[in-house]
């Protein structure tokens, strides 16, 4: 999914929100009963790692027509935690898992490329309060953990790479109310992680002749859930 497509997306829901919200009692105050907040769900992302892109287009050995594009989808899933510390302020901790791959077909077999991403971050937010509604901005830092695998027709047994490094968000979180407690989450979101390279358990680096392939990327991203809030 190409990230020209999030933002028509991200406002048909976030419409949906505003309009669910205007069916509530326009007295309830939805967040200064809340101490604290529960939830998950997924989502779909525009990821660019280009050093992998690079390598992947040189070592499939395609022309400039076959060439694989900057940005390609990867699946999320999540579950995050809330502190509402004040009216309009609240911390957080979220972990994700992040995944794609790319798959290559050819007269004998298949080459199958995957990559994964485990993301903690500590998270801030500015709270935005409406009539049954309300809205997170903010965003953190983290210590991301990838893991690089490559299952080649040539080889019998597949060569997994791994490594780490700093990464974070920032992000815009709309939730309306679907119970006393449970509220649907969509949100935005854009990341960015510096793991650099990547090695294999006997300490050798995935490299692309004489350069180091990192998997340092940038995404896009759109998540749905529900969190339940007490």
């Amino acid at each position: 999914m190409r990230a020209r497509f999030f933002l028509p997306m991200f406002l048909l829901m976030f419409f949906s929100v505003v309009s669910a919200s205007g069916k509530n009692n326009p007295e309830e105050s939805m967040v200064f009963d809340y101490r604290s907040g529960i939830g998950g769900g997924m989502g779909i992302s525009a990821v660019s790692i280009s050093d992998l892109v690079s390598y992947l287009n040189l070592r499939e050995g395609f022309t400039l027509q076959e060439r694989i594009p900057e940005f390609n989808s990867a699946v999320e899933f999540f579950v995050t935690f809330d502190w509402f510390m004040q009216s309009d302020v609240a911390f957080g901790f979220e972990y994700s898992y992040l995944f794609g791959s790319h798959n290559f077909s050819g007269t004998f077999g298949s080459n199958d490329y995957s990559y994964s991403f485990h993301m903690p971050v500590m998270l801030g937010h500015y709270l935005l309060k409406g009539p049954g509604y309300f809205f997170k901005f903010g965003g953190g830092l983290g210590y991301f953990f990838t893991r690089y695998r490559e299952d080649l027709m040539e080889l019998t047994e597949p060569i997994v790479y791994t490594g780490g490094g700093i990464g974070g968000k920032i992000h815009a979180v709309g939730h309306t109310p679907f119970g006393d407690n449970l509220y649907g989450y969509v949100g935005v979101e854009m990341r960015f992680a510096f793991p650099g390279s990547v090695s294999d358990n006997e300490g050798i680096v995935l490299r692309s002749g004489d350069k180091d392939v990192t998997m340092n990327f940038i995404s896009l991203g759109l998540k749905f859930g529900l969190t339940y809030n007490f």
